[in-house]
């Protein structure tokens, strides 16, 4: 019989990159698992962590005197299963973060568990042999209310979480996850029909429907199912009310944006030949068990979504479950509509909408293998689901799956490797996949599937490229922004009652401001960017720390009134179209409107055909489905194609592609307007002719010659700091240690390419100089013992090192380097 674990290794939110070692007490050598939450001793304090790995002795046997016991058992039940563990060790480990760092991602309230866990009694009576301090805890119960573990705890203080935990174990209290008190939870007034009019009693129409409504809801309804058929019902409910017709309550509600989304039934469906060879080849590669990666490269429009259902219907069949990963997943309510049509209440949404109480909640259930299906953003990635069967990864181009702070890790890349720990099949669907997928599919490392043609037999939409450089040509006199074809496309769309999406992915009215007399351009004070102009903030914002001041009538350098608003944004389009187009309707999706309920009431008003023309940055080309969209127009394509990173070029094909195919989705065939001022760049000639395969061949020539992914493998190292002295002798001695590993080992020197360091594109962001490194390498695993080696050259992973006032961030395989 194996002897119980003597020490514990415990990683905490702290800055520490290893574990931390605790020893077992005797009273939890028989509970204690991996994955199990517990409170240890750090410092003067005591901190929540998760168990990692338990073992029967240490390294250096010296040390058992100095390591201190665990504490207590938090929760009875494991958080994570070993191969769960296991995954964020190796996320750790990828991406030189520290594993408590990690774990923190993986659960991020667990840190307040204690505040956010509620008892309620149940009618389940207490055991003869329950002790006192147990019974004084049901004492408090007594009342019915539900009392958080950590009020419970501080009346008595003498009890451990773990004997507390007795209760759940006989069933005398029920357990529940809510927001501590400082949160206030989101209630929804409900309403009951209490009696109906009587003979005489006159009530007004508006008073009348609402009767009626109740009534067909059996007397009850909240007061969104009222909303949904009466605008503005709140006075008439007051008056009803007040003449004792009705009763209101509030009700807790589950913040779930897609909650009370319509459910998409699903409805007949011929797959196409391509869509049938690609279930074929997923299907084989199911029944033959074991790990394999997929690209799907469909057309937009191609039924990418159906082909997931399909599969995923047959794992779930096989007894194992599903984790979907969308970039942004309150874009794509559609989506999960269609997942709830086909899979109705088996899934678990994870987004931003919920409170970290709730989050928890979701994560039990999926834990508890009540759910079969996972939605999620990247987070999702680290959701704790038993016998999964298959990753898909939707929109697997789109740069929001990589995390830009803290553990900078990609979830789309570690899908595959949570894949493989699960022996499950992983989709990367995409109609522009990132050229790394591409390249490794062509290559055979991974398998490609494609759906070249639109369902249906729907064509793509027809793209034109507007030449702007000959203004007199390209414009009319009505429109400095809008060319002639674009406009008399508009125009077009109009008279046919269809509807448009205009493309200008930069937001605000003006993106800069100067002074037309001296030339003082307004920047921000902390960062080195110029200011935005917000006209119906009447303000000028920075889009990266969010300083903000009124808009000066006068110039502050030379006091003259004229100040030029130069460049156009979202805002400034939207109410150009508004003048140009006064009868129709125009609205705007960009970060400014889509903030709390805005985003969804968009989409939802665009998608009723409540709005003609939508102006909006990069949201609008976030897979949408808009049947009724005929015509886009890209307002300005070089914007992205000037930035200066390697994947510059490669983004600006995938956002005009993507962005094209929300045209012509339905019956109508849709056209594109493409304004640009370099009409003969090879990416805007690809996405015109919506040839993918011309586009990557030219591109990932360019990427070998000059050594970039996927012929190459990177590691940034960049510097933040509030002094930029400190943060360019940072930058600079990481430098020198490199220099010193090249001299020192032969391989490294002969593989491996450092640029830098150097400033970074921004030079200076919420008041802190930034600068850069990148190391490149064909070789990724020789690129990762020279990345170990810097650091521990540099005492990177030392607490409290000589260049703490500098923040020294590692990014592996970087997707930004502005």
């Amino acid at each position: 019989m194996k002897s119980p674990p003597t020490y514990s290794q415990v990683p905490l939110d702290v800055p520490v990159f290893s574990a931390l070692t605790y020893s077992v007490p005797d009273e939890l050598a028989d509970e204690l698992q991996v994955g199990h939450l517990v409170q240890v001793p750090f410092r003067n304090q005591s901190k929540t962590g998760l168990i990692t790995s338990l073992d029967d002795h240490l390294d250096d046997p010296e040390l058992a005197t100095k390591i201190k016991p665990v504490l207590d058992l938090i929760d009875p039940e494991p958080l994570l299963s070993a191969t769960d563990v296991r995954f964020l060790r190796f996320v750790a480990d990828y991406y030189y973060s520290p594993l408590g760092e990690v774990v923190r991602l993986a659960i991020p309230a667990a840190a307040r568990l204690d505040g956010m866990k509620h008892y309620q009694l149940t009618d389940t009576p207490p055991a003869d042999d329950l002790d006192d301090d147990l019974r004084a805890i049901l004492d408090l119960l007594a009342s019915g209310e539900p009392h958080s573990v950590r009020d419970l705890r501080a009346a008595r203080p003498e009890l451990t979480f773990r004997r507390l935990a007795i209760l759940e174990e006989q069933g005398i209290v029920d357990v529940h996850y809510r927001e501590e008190e400082r949160h206030r939870p989101k209630t929804e007034t409900h309403y009951r029909l209490l009696r109906q009019p009587e003979d005489g009693e006159r009530v007004g129409a508006t008073q009348a429907q609402l009767i009626a409504l109740l009534q067909d809801r059996r007397g009850e309804a909240s007061i969104t199912e009222l909303r949904d058929v009466v605008d503005s019902p709140w006075s008439s409910l007051k008056g009803l009310e007040k003449r004792g017709f009705l009763e209101s309550w509030e009700e807790e509600v589950y913040r779930d944006p897609f909650a009370e989304a319509q459910v998409t039934e699903p409805g007949d469906f011929e797959f196409t030949a391509d869509q049938k060879r690609a279930l074929a080849s997923l299907e084989d590669a199911r029944q033959s068990g074991g790990f394999q990666t997929f690209v799907l490269h469909g057309v937009t429009g191609s039924g990418k979504t159906e082909v997931y259902v399909q599969t995923i219907r047959k794992v779930l069949a096989s007894g194992r479950r599903a984790l979907i990963l969308l970039p942004e997943i309150a874009l794509t309510p559609q989506f999960v509509a269609v997942f709830r049509g086909h899979f109705g209440d088996a899934i678990a949404v994870l987004h931003s909408g919920l409170s970290p109480a709730q989050k928890f909640d979701q994560w039990r259930r999926i834990k508890r293998d009540e759910v079969d299906i996972v939605i999620g953003a990247r987070s999702a990635i680290f959701a704790p689901i038993r016998d999964l069967g298959i990753i898909v990864v939707d929109e697997e181009h789109d740069t929001s799956f990589k995390q830009e702070r803290g553990t900078r890790y990609n979830a789309r890349d570690m899908a595959m490797v949570r894949g493989k720990l699960e022996d499950a099949l992983v989709v990367l669907g995409s109609a522009t996949p990132i050229l790394e997928s591409f390249h490794n599919a062509q290559t055979g490392r991974l398998t490609y599937l494609e759906l070249p043609d639109r369902v249906a037999d729907r064509p793509l939409p027809e793209v034109q490229i507007v030449d702007m450089r000959n203004r007199d040509t390209a414009f009319e006199p009505r429109s400095s922004v809008l060319s002639r074809p674009l406009l008399a496309a508009i125009d077009d769309t109009l008279k046919a009652e269809k509807q448009a999406i205009l493309f200008l992915n930069r937001r605000g009215f003006s993106p800069c401001v100067l002074c037309e007399s001296c030339g003082h351009l307004f920047r921000c004070p902390n960062c080195d960017v110029s200011l935005t102009y917000h006209r119906r903030m009447e303000a000028l914002r920075c889009h990266h720390c969010d300083f903000s001041l009124r808009m000066p009538e006068t110039c502050p350098s030379c006091e003259h009134p004229g100040l030029g608003r130069k460049g156009t944004g979202t805002e400034k389009l939207e109410a150009h179209l508004q003048e140009l187009y006064p009868r129709a309707r125009v609205a705007r999706l960009d970060r400014d409107t889509s903030s709390g309920k805005g985003l969804q009431r968009i989409l939802q008003a665009f998608r009723k055909r409540r709005i003609d023309l939508l102006v909006g940055t990069q949201m609008v080309t976030k897979g949408h489905d808009f049947p009724h969209v005929t015509l886009v127009g890209v307002v300005l394509a070089d914007m992205s194609l000037n930035f200066p990173d390697f994947r510059s070029a490669e983004r600006t094909f995938q956002l005009l592609t993507q962005v094209a195919g929300r045209a012509g989705r339905a019956d109508s065939p849709g056209e594109v307007f493409i304004q640009t001022y370099d009409p003969d760049h090879y990416s805007l000639l690809a996405a015109k002719d919506h040839d993918y395969a011309r586009f990557a061949d030219e591109e990932l020539q360019a990427r070998q010659r000059f050594e970039y992914p996927p012929f190459a493998h990177l590691v940034a190292v960049k510097f933040e700091g509030a002094s930029e002295s400190a943060t360019i002798s940072a930058a600079r001695h990481y430098a020198t240690q490199a220099r010193r590993l090249f001299r020192g080992v032969p391989d490294f020197a002969d593989a491996i390419t450092m640029l830098g360091p150097a400033m970074a594109p921004i030079a200076r962001i919420k008041n802190r100089s930034r600068w850069q490194i990148l190391f490149k390498a064909a070789d990724r695993s020789l690129l990762r013992r020279f990345t170990a080696s810097l650091l521990d050259l540099t005492d990177h992973l030392t607490p409290g090192s000589s260049r703490s006032r500098v923040r020294i961030i590692i990014d592996v395989d970087p997707q930004s380097l502005l």
